[in-house]
């Protein structure tokens, strides 16, 4: 089924305010989503990209959808989820892993408007299966904003691995970095790391 990528929503960026618009999917993936239309992408091997501090993304709950991710000075991040429900009339169920970085924890993790079949859950992390470092988001997102905040050390990097309907997400990713606001990643999983703490 052909998923609606987030559209028309604001950036909220140094008080100055922008809409985009990115298009389809396709799109997305092969050189409109983060300026990079040559680089090859992966579901396998995690790539490292930049995520900017404390800019904002304001999501139009039920136009498109994405999983949004945010970082605030300090070491605190916000994962979203939306859909494209007002525009398919359909469920957007997102599978997602967070990852710390090795070696780091992940603290305060609190689920927001988490209801029904959502659920999160601690995860063995990647490196020891005895230590539950990661956590695991499934949600069955509508018209609503389904999200997860959680902490870690700052400048701290989080791996980020999302599935949508059972599909990998790579073209369903958004961050702000770099100067620009990325529409779809270039790994699955991708590695984020802030600018600055």
């Amino acid at each position: 089924m052909f998923r609606a990528l987030a559209l028309g929503i604001p950036l909220l960026l140094l008080a100055a305010s922008c809409t985009y618009d990115n298009g389809d999917s396709r799109q997305s993936l092969y050189g409109n989503g983060n300026g990079n239309g040559s680089q090859a992408y992966s579901c396998n091997t995690p790539l490292q990209s930049t995520i900017e501090t404390d800019q904002q993304i304001v999501i139009d709950a039920g136009q498109g959808a994405g999983v949004f991710i945010q970082y605030a000075s300090g070491g605190h991040y916000t994962l979203s989820t939306a859909c494209d429900t007002n525009l398919s009339n359909s469920t957007c169920h997102w599978d997602i892993i967070i990852d710390p970085q090795a070696g780091k924890m992940l603290s305060n993790v609190m689920g927001q408007n988490l209801s029904g079949a959502d659920s999160l859950q601690p995860y063995p992390g990647p490196t020891d299966s005895s230590m539950l470092t990661s956590y695991h988001l499934t949600a069955e997102t509508t018209t609503e904003i389904d999200s997860v905040t959680f902490d870690t050390d700052p400048g701290a990097s989080v791996s980020i691995d999302a599935y949508l309907d059972g599909t990998c997400a790579l073209p369903f990713f958004f961050w702000f970095g770099d100067g620009a606001l990325h529409e779809g990643a270039p790994s699955n999983p991708v590695v984020l790391t802030p600018s600055s703490n």
